[in-house]
């Protein structure tokens, strides 16, 4: 390997770092650091202070802010903002839990009625998140000549195609570094192509769960 293709290939994994590094903050921490204009939201929904308001309160008041909008992807143009979405619906999981373990029947309806908004949402909004990745990604590697299509009605198929993917062994680690971060965000398949012909390619099925399907 000569030194022109060690530096494509330091390149290209440092891309992949970064494409990937924002979610792995998600997976370690349920109160991520972030500083855009959901930022604020987020906070004051987790905050210690809020913890000590009546169940019954919180559950309502996440029922509203629901109801005035279920579509939680407007305004997301960043990893960050990808990242503060997945953390919030990790806090109506959270609550939700809360609720339907409360002893009064009333709390324990009220948060049935959250979780099938929250379930609405993430049907919803998921899809646009992996379309939002997608775009993402797809800018920052076009740079280092790899291709990416998302594909599926739903957007749950990557396809990432690029001279790099000959080697076996760059895509069982570009596959490491992305698993986590396209499984956060539903993804079901993942595909790699040395060249856009290619009839023949290494793909990687995700058992992830369904968009319907609660995150915690």
């Amino acid at each position: 390997m000569n030194k022109i293709t060690i530096k494509s290939n330091l390149i290209f994994f440092k891309i992949l770092i970064l494409v990937s590094f924002s979610f792995l903050s998600l997976i370690r921490c349920t109160k991520p650091n972030v500083t855009n204009e959901k930022d604020s939201f987020l906070k004051d929904s987790i905050k210690n202070e809020e913890k000590k308001l009546d169940l019954n309160v919180r559950l309502n008041k996440e029922i509203e802010s629901l109801e005035k909008d279920l579509d939680l992807s407007k305004n997301v143009s960043s990893m960050d903002g990808i990242t503060i979405v997945l953390a919030l619906y990790k806090f109506y999981s959270s609550i939700i839990k809360e609720g339907k373990e409360s002893d009064k029947p009333e709390e324990q309806e009220l948060a049935k009625k959250l979780e099938k908004k929250v379930i609405n949402s993430q049907i919803k909004v998921l899809p646009k998140l992996r379309m939002i990745y997608y775009k993402l990604i797809k800018d920052k590697l076009w740079e280092n000549d790899i291709d990416v299509k998302i594909l599926n009605s739903s957007n749950k198929t990557l396809q990432l195609t690029g001279g790099i993917f000959a080697s076996n062994k760059n895509i069982q680690d570009t596959q490491s570094m992305l698993h986590e971060a396209l499984s956060l965000l539903r993804f079901k398949q993942i595909q790699y192509k040395w060249y856009s012909g290619d009839d023949e390619f290494t793909y990687y099925n995700l058992d992830s769960p369904k968009d319907s399907e609660i995150i915690d």
